[in-house]
């Protein structure tokens, strides 16, 4: 028994740690709160059909057991019509990209024939079959391409996601701060964020109230939950480390943090799921029949939002990067990132001049040329895209000169100290 008086038990104070029971999520699907974030929201624009309208009518069903943070709409208005766009085109992207690539495998093709000496009918019948495989799939995308879209429009009136969105969210979202309360709360919210106190943290660099939006949706949850005294499941495809408690790079659940501030504020417990657990776990409570390839289709779009996440580097593909440095005598680079990447980025020159065992009279000069070179065949192996963001980039305090140091880039920290994380995005 506590000096309180209060006998505790194994889960009383780590509430957070519970797994939850297929009975806990019924209970909070059909008696708690169910919040949905704006990349939720966001993403219908980016899933199939089917997977879009599944997504839906789970959302739907919920009724009045669905409430959505007035900050969620804020940034699902301020950031639709540039996924419709971006997902729009998608399609015309990919058929360009693959109309360069078949002049390339031509130009390959030319060059090896003209080294072996093949005769121009069967170089001629090659270039045929070639031009032929990439017809076909260029076709395919455009067909593809055009079935999804041709619904999709910037018009909200004959936009089908707005309408179906309109029809479940009426009465469900929850009223904005008031001017000099909202004003009060950004400053709490920076506060927080410097604090490194989740949720919203991550998203420090962010410009404008960015940087406080996360705690903004928080906050807004935190209220409606206190006045309905309930159970909350939060529904988001952020996979970052201010949201979830991360063990061995996985995802096991809301942050203990979370839990206890939901507690605190009057609320109950917290339980949180991507979009793809979400839609598996309300199916069968909300007796809904799932089309064939919805969840396989969300759990695309999760990984390729991942991919973004870490600035188009996974896992995989840093580990192909070590790999190449190591074999090519560089694991001395290796061992410089992943100490930056434990010093939150950034490693000084001293550090690299020991940890690399350099004599104090050595350049740094190229250093990061080997890291460079082995990304760039990474990227013309196409195993990371153009937009991919470089590893390692030196410093310079005092002008040039020598390097003060090498900093990581910010979305790459999370991925080099916890590559798992890549696999439960």
């Amino acid at each position: 028994m506590t000096a309180e008086g209060k006998v505790r038990g194994l889960f009383d104070d780590f509430g957070a740690f519970r797994t939850p029971t297929a009975a806990d999520f019924t209970t909070v699907l059909m008696d708690g709160l169910v919040a949905p974030d704006a990349n939720v929201l966001l993403n219908l624009y980016r899933y199939t059909e089917q997977a879009r309208a599944d997504l839906l009518d789970a959302l739907g069903a919920l009724g009045e057991r669905l409430w959505v943070p007035h900050q969620v709409l804020e940034e699902f208005w301020r950031n639709r019509e540039s996924t419709i766009s971006d997902a729009q085109s998608t399609s015309t992207k990919a058929a360009q990209e693959t109309t360069g690539h078949a002049g390339q495998a031509v130009q390959t093709l030319r060059t090896w024939a003209n080294r072996v000496a093949l005769s121009d009918e069967e170089f001629n019948e090659l270039r045929d079959r070639l031009n032929e495989i990439f017809d076909e799939v260029r076709k395919k995308i455009t067909e593809v391409g055009e079935g999804e879209w041709q619904h999709i429009s910037h018009d909200t009136s004959t936009d089908p996601v707005i309408a179906r969105l309109e029809q479940a969210l009426a009465g469900r979202v929850g009223a904005p701060f008031a001017a000099e309360e909202g004003t009060e709360l950004a400053g709490l919210g920076l506060k927080r964020v410097e604090q490194r106190v989740p949720p919203g943290y991550m998203d420090a660099k962010k410009d404008g109230d960015g940087a406080v939006g996360d705690f903004f949706v928080w906050e807004q949850i935190l209220r409606e939950a206190s006045r309905r005294q309930c159970d909350v499941l939060f529904v988001t495809a952020d996979a970052k480390e201010d949201w979830w408690r991360k063990e061995r790079g996985n995802n096991r659940g809301p942050r203990p943090e979370l839990t206890a501030e939901l507690r605190a504020r009057g609320g109950g417990r917290l339980f949180m799921l991507s979009p793809k657990q979400f839609l598996e776990v309300a199916a069968p409570v909300l007796r809904l029949s799932l089309q064939a390839g919805s969840v396989e289709d969300i759990e695309r779009v999760e990984r390729i939002e991942a991919e973004s996440t870490h600035g188009g580097w996974t896992a995989s593909a840093l580990e192909e990067l070590f790999r190449g440095l190591s074999y090519e005598g560089y694991g001395d680079r290796v061992a410089v990132i992943r100490h930056a990447a434990e010093m939150d980025g950034h490693v000084e020159a001293t550090s690299v001049y020991d940890i690399c065992d350099y004599d104090d009279d050595r350049s740094l000069r190229g250093f990061t040329k080997p890291i460079k070179r082995i990304s760039g065949n990474l990227h013309e192996q196409g195993i990371i895209p153009d937009s991919a963001v470089p590893v390692l980039t030196a410093e310079y305090k005092n002008g040039p000169g020598r390097a003060s140091g090498f900093r990581i880039h910010p979305l790459l920290v999370p991925l080099v100290n916890d590559p798992a994380d890549d696999d439960e995005s």
